[in-house]
């Protein structure tokens, strides 16, 4: 392969990981404020049953793109992953701020 041709396609992932940071910023803005929610409501920070619906979307949607299922659930576990330990972490907050104001 020519290392311009590798360039071009460099070029073209380092534009599409602009855009995955950029939407996946937008994704943890939603779920900071969903853990929130849950923290001012008491509710669980991890939720199976949404979960379980959310992989079978996101296995559908790999297969209609053309990508490995598993490669996406993998991906999107990591990202769930990280938005339930903030979830965890702003619960505790919440119970400690409602601790202290007692």
């Amino acid at each position: 392969m020519e290392a311009s041709r590798l360039e071009e396609l460099r070029k073209g992932i380092d534009s599409i990981d602009n855009e995955m940071v950029e939407l996946l910023a937008k994704r943890f803005q939603l779920t900071e404020e969903v853990g929130v929610y849950k923290a001012a409501n008491r509710l669980a920070a991890q939720d199976p049953g949404r979960e379980a619906l959310q992989f079978d979307k996101i296995r559908h949607l790999a297969e209609f793109h053309g990508l490995n299922p598993e490669y996406a659930a993998s991906i999107f576990r990591r990202i769930m992953d990280v938005a339930i330990a903030r979830h965890e972490e702003l619960r505790a907050a919440h119970e400690q701020k409602e601790a202290q104001a007692r």
